[in-house]
């Protein structure tokens, strides 16, 4: 392979370090229902999307053409539903036995309710109480109508 043209390396040719990450982070993105396969780049677009990142750095990041700032490595792996600790390994920083347990992404504690935040956060009147939940009612509408727009909208439009 020659060393200024990246892509898959030829049969007897060794896979270097971003052509590693690159099917690394393919086979979890494919794990976790992203079709990056897809010609039209929807699952591309909706990775870089989730994981912060434009859609042109996650494309060349997939074709091992370049990587990307490791700044947006904490966006991927919660995106790609991978511990962190895995996917800088897997981009070659730091073998995975020598960094710290953290925690899993897919790991959390149960959501609280609206009230369960509101007694948390010391409001105790019960008109103040019945405002923080309309508040957080409607913010939880407005967010579903946002990923609505972004998911759909483009398709419901043709």
């Amino acid at each position: 392979m020659n060393a200024t043209r990246p892509g898959p390396p030829g049969p007897e040719e060794p896979l270097s370090q971003l052509q590693r990450f690159a099917a690394y982070v393919s086979a979890a993105a494919r794990a976790a229902g992203y079709d990056i396969d897809s010609p039209r780049g929807g699952g591309k677009a909706a990775l870089g999307r989730d994981a912060g990142i434009d859609r042109s750095s996650i494309s060349r990041l997939l074709r091992a053409e370049r990587g990307i700032d490791p700044s947006k490595y904490e966006g991927l792996a919660r995106a790609l539903r991978v511990p962190l600790r895995d996917l800088i390994a897997a981009a070659g920083i730091t073998p995975s036995e020598s960094t710290p347990m953290w925690p899993d992404p897919a790991v959390r504690s149960r959501p609280i309710t609206p009230d369960e935040a509101a007694t948390e956060l010391g409001i105790t009147d019960p008109v103040d109480r019945e405002m923080f939940r309309a508040m957080v009612d409607r913010l939880r509408r407005d967010r579903s109508a946002e990923r609505n727009e972004t998911d759909g909208g483009a398709a419901a439009e043709a």
